[in-house]
């Protein structure tokens, strides 16, 4: 038990033993393999959630792509990008300053709608679609992107696709957001403590088998072209309202499913956990008031087709 308290105080983001340990001890029970669709967002409410407290990517994340791409495409203004799995679009308008032409698509038109009544940006269009039919004609992008998205496709008919739009010396980014880590004064550790047991608890069992990826940090999610380039500088800094917070936690397909199967929970995990957080802040101001502080590691990682019509493929 002493090790199981020192593990779950700790910053550390290895999500597999941790869960191993959790499950010996009895925390959480056995995962069970379950049957979902791997469209996952498609529910209006749910887009709009997702648009809402969803974490954006910076800038900082679109340099260091733009910068790959133009190490062997000297084109100014690059020419076309595509967003694939673009949601509302928070990792799509980022592209925007950098592009002529930036197209997001994703399989919910839910998502799809929000992000397209949202845009104000003359050089970016959403259309519904999928990784595994890019609705853009052959070798017609310069990059194409995936914003924590890629671990839901099928890998090698999205591989098939991105050889097929993308340029010679075209590029792939592929990144995305794992587990985040929570701050506030003095009682950081037990906040974490407190999340470690919501997020491998009940609703564990109710992520998609290919989650595993995110959890993994992307180590071994399937890369089209040889020679890829793997950034895990970065991270996602937000500040959230406790209510925020929570929010943001609605918008996880394993809560949306673990809803689905216990409709009589009516929203109690969540509000249990916003009470647990709430009383170890030890705060005197209400829950609207508190504010804490959430990170987000982010791994990029970026590949480029070859010159030559060869690929690994």
């Amino acid at each position: 038990m002493v090790l199981l308290k020192s593990l779950l105080r700790t910053p550390c983001r290895n999500l597999f033993f941790r869960a191993s340990l959790l499950k010996a001890s009895g925390c959480i029970g056995k995962n069970t393999t379950r049957k979902m669709s791997v469209h996952l967002f498609n529910e209006a409410d749910h887009a709009e959630l997702y648009q809402k407290y969803r974490p954006t990517y910076g800038p900082e994340l679109a340099e260091k792509i733009v910068t790959f791409v133009r190490d062997k495409v000297k084109t100014t203004p690059l020419d076309q990008a595509v967003d694939i799995g673009c949601g509302s679009g928070q990792s799509t308008v980022i592209l925007a300053p950098h592009f002529q032409w930036v197209m997001g698509i994703d399989v919910s038109e839910s998502q799809v709608a929000i992000a397209a009544a949202q845009n104000k940006l003359g050089n970016v269009q959403y259309r519904v679609g999928g990784a595994e039919h890019i609705p853009l004609p052959d070798s017609s992008v310069d990059l194409v992107t995936c914003g924590t998205s890629a671990h839901w496709f099928d890998f090698p008919k999205f591989h098939k696709e991105l050889d097929r739009v993308l340029r010679p010396l075209g590029c792939l980014a592929i990144y995305c957001y794992s587990i985040n880590y929570l701050s506030y004064k003095d009682v950081t550790q037990e906040l974490n403590r407190i999340f470690d047991e919501f997020y491998f608890g009940p609703i564990h069992d109710y992520w998609h088998e290919k989650r595993w990826h995110v959890d993994d940090k992307y180590q071994r999610i399937p890369m089209p072209y040889k020679g890829y380039v793997r950034d895990d500088s970065m991270t996602i800094e937000m500040d959230y309202t406790l209510p925020g917070y929570i929010g943001y936690l609605s918008t996880w397909s394993s809560y949306r499913e673990y809803c689905k199967r216990y409709p009589e929970d009516n929203g109690a995990i969540l509000q249990n956990l916003q009470q647990r957080l709430y009383e170890a802040t030890k705060a005197t101001k209400p829950p609207e008031e508190v504010i804490i502080h959430v990170s987000y590691p982010v791994v990029l990682l970026m590949a480029r087709k070859p010159h030559e019509e060869q690929t690994s493929l």
